[in-house]
Order: structure tokens, then C-alpha cells, then sequence
């Protein structure tokens, strides 16, 4: 192992350039972006603290090495020298990914087998066992990415998905992900010291991660032991783990400010309540239920992010032009002076609020094509 690391990180594709600069702040190197990632080079501190402090990021991966790939012959002689043995144990269950782009002499299908084969291979020429090639219940995710004939080896150290950050209940029927919640947050340039308030705040994810970052507090500090997949793996290096947890936490501030969560829906305010304790942030939040309707501004200047309820949240309801008129309606008469962040499906007749948007921004929620819009209101 040599002292820089070589990584990436995955995202949705509208995010790369917000998610290259969030990693050159934790002291990334040599940071690329392309399709749905971001490359970098970082050190073991910056390694651990990537898996702590990235709000945005999907995943994260170490890469193993990079070899040419014109043929499974190819593969599997280069992939075969892969001390594997020093990465993952042979009992450790482990699944291959393999992702392709542009043209490739060998199919995807063909570079999975190779793998596998050089896996096995690998485990019984340097340590006399037999490697645990096994899709069910893996605990190691090792990923092959060909683009041209180049193939990529790496391995997941993320485990889960890094919007799980360990504090959310279940409950809500159509919860907004952390990381899409510190995406809007960023796509408003939030830096924590406004008011920042979500009036149809759902399980509460907006305010609890707004919260987070107005005390810099890391997002994935709450996730347990055991959750992430370098722990899983042979270069894990628990010192300088425990040293980056320590750092993040001695990093943490009071806020500057007051954070307000509402909903209509008594059930998703406790959800909130709930989310908000296990954050560890509920004394900083104001959290009643209240129609949107009968909201003001709580403060003379902030922000007021919110995802506007379509699909399961009304009951199968659409996002139609009424509603949408009324919430711009309430927002002109109740929240001058303030910026305001609204959500909202790819087709919704977003005109029909009224209000011209100083910005707007392309994005996913799931599967679903969305929109985000950002006005200043005067």
C-alpha cells in the first residue's frame, strides 16, 4: 500500500462539480470529475475522513489497480496477481460489479467471470484457500469499471449507501434522502448562519441536515460499528479511523441560528421528532404541526427549503396548478425578505406559482425526474 490513495466517488451526475469541491476542502488531490463520479487521491486521514464528513457522495471506493483489458485472457492473467488476500479475508462473502463504457473488445459478462476466476485463483496460489465467491449476503463489494479496453479494480468501502447516515426512522411513505436534502442545501449555498425552516418538512430531512452542517457536524458520525465496508477489509487501519471520529467531533459547534420543521400530518411530525433526537440535533429545532397554509416567517430574513408533497405524499393526488398558485400566493405574502427553495416533479406546472426563479436545477429524487427552483423573495 503506498501513502496516497487512489479513490472515487459516486454521485448523480448533476452534482460532480458541487461534490469535487466538497472533497478538495477535506484535502483531496488531484480531484476529477466524470459521469456520476468523482476521482481523487487523498492519504489514510483523508481515506477516513471522506467516509465521515462527504454529504453528497453515494459511495465510495478504493481502487485496486488498473490494467489493460483487450481479452478475458488479459484480464484474468492481470487480475490474477492481485494479492487478494491482503484486501478481504477468503471466508468474506464477496459480490462483483462490473460496469462497461465505451468500446470494449471484451463483454461485460465475460470481465465478471474473469474476475471471479482470478479471485479464486489468487486466494489458492498465496494463502492455500478458497475465496467465498458469493453474491448472498456479501460483505465485500468488489467493482471492475472497463471504459475503452482500461480496466479499473476496486472495492467498496462505503458498505451502504452514504444517505444512510444512521439517524432517519422509518415511516414516511416517500422520504427525501439525506443526500438529496444536503444537495439543495448546497444548491442554496447554505452555510449556517440563517434561519432555515421546511413548513411541509415530511420526516424532516432538510432542517436535520441543515442543522448538521450549521454545526459541522459530521453526517455519517451516527452510523454504527460495523456499517462501513473498510471495516471489513484487510488495510484497515483502526487507529487513524478512531483519530478521524475524534477530530469530527472536536469539530463540532453550537449553531448560529434556529432551525423550524412543520407538517400538517401529526404522524410525520413525530417522525421528525424522532429523526431529530437520534441526530442528536432536537434541542436546535422548533417542531410543531401546522398546515403550510398557516405558516409566517418566524424570523425577518432565512430559508425555506421544502419538497412539495406529489404522488403517495397527497394521496395520489397530483402536483396541479391550484395548489401550486396557492403556495406561491402564501409564500408572497408571508416570506419577504427570505430565499425560498422548492421541489417539485420534472412536469409540474411550476409557472403557476407566480414567482420568477432566480435559479433552477435539474435533479433526481429516486427514480423520479425533478426540479428544484430558487427565489428570492422581495
Amino acid at each position: 500500500m503506498t501513502d496516497t490513495i487512489k479513490l472515487y466517488a459516486t454521485c448523480p451526475n448533476e452534482i460532480t462539480d458541487l461534490l469535487a469541491k466538497e472533497i478538495s476542502a477535506i484535502g483531496g488531490t488531484n480531484v476529477k470529475t466524470g459521469y456520476r463520479v468523482v476521482y481523487f487521491d487523498g492519504t489514510e486521514e483523508v481515506f477516513y475522513r471522506a467516509h465521515l464528513q462527504l454529504r453528497l457522495a453515494s459511495r465510495l471506493f478504493r481502487v485496486i489497480k488498473e490494467f489493460p483489458a483487450h481479452s478475458p485472457t488479459i484480464v484474468f492473467d492481470k487480475a490474477k496477481r492481485i494479492k487478494f488476500h491482503e484486501y478481504f479475508k477468503a471466508a468474506s462473502a464477496v459480490k462483483i460489479g462490473v460496469t462497461m463504457s465505451g468500446d470494449n473488445k471484451v463483454e461485460g459478462h465475460l470481465v465478471g467471470t474473469k474476475i471471479r476466476e482470478a479471485i479464486t485463483d489468487s486466494f489458492k496460489h498465496y494463502v492455500k484457500q478458497d475465496a467465498n465467491i458469493s453474491s448472498w449476503d456479501a460483505t465485500v463489494n468488489v467493482q471492475a469499471y472497463v471504459h475503452s479496453n482500461r480496466l479499473m479494480l476496486s472495492v467498496d468501502t462505503a458498505g451502504k449507501s452514504m444517505h444512510k447516515r444512521g439517524y432517519r426512522m422509518e415511516g414516511h411513505p416517500a422520504p427525501l434522502k439525506e443526500t438529496l436534502a444536503a444537495t439543495l442545501l448546497n444548491l442554496c449555498e447554505y452555510d449556517g448562519t440563517i434561519p432555515l425552516m421546511d413548513p411541509m418538512c415530511g420526516s424532516g430531512t432538510i432542517v436535520i441536515e441543515g442543522c448538521m452542517m450549521a454545526m459541522n457536524k459530521a453526517p455519517m458520525i451516527h452510523r454504527k460499528k460495523g456499517e462501513f465496508g473498510f471495516e471489513e477489509l484487510g488495510f484497515f487501519k483502526n487507529q487513524i479511523w478512531k483519530q478521524a471520529q475524534d477530530d469530527a467531533r472536536a469539530g463540532q459547534k453550537w449553531p448560529d441560528t434556529k432551525f423550524y420543521a412543520s407538517d400538517i400530518d401529526p404522524q410525520h411530525v413525530e417522525i421528525t421528532r424522532e429523526s431529530a433526537l437520534r441526530a442528536r440535533v432536537e434541542k436546535y429545532l422548533e417542531i410543531e404541526q401546522k398546515d403550510f397554509f398557516d405558516t409566517k416567517k418566524p424570523e425577518e430574513t432565512g430559508l425555506l427549503i421544502t419538497n412539495l408533497p406529489y404522488g403517495i405524499r397527497l394521496d395520489e393526488t397530483q402536483l396541479d396548478e391550484d395548489f401550486l398558485k396557492r403556495v406561491g400566493d402564501h409564500l408572497k405574502e408571508n416570506f419577504k425578505g427570505w430565499k425560498v427553495g422548492l421541489l417539485m416533479p420534472e412536469d409540474a406546472p411550476f409557472k403557476a406559482v407566480g414567482l420568477k426563479p432566480s435559479r433552477k436545477y435539474p435533479l433526481m429524487n429516486g427514480a423520479l425526474n425533478v426540479k428544484f427552483y430558487v427565489y428570492d423573495m422581495y
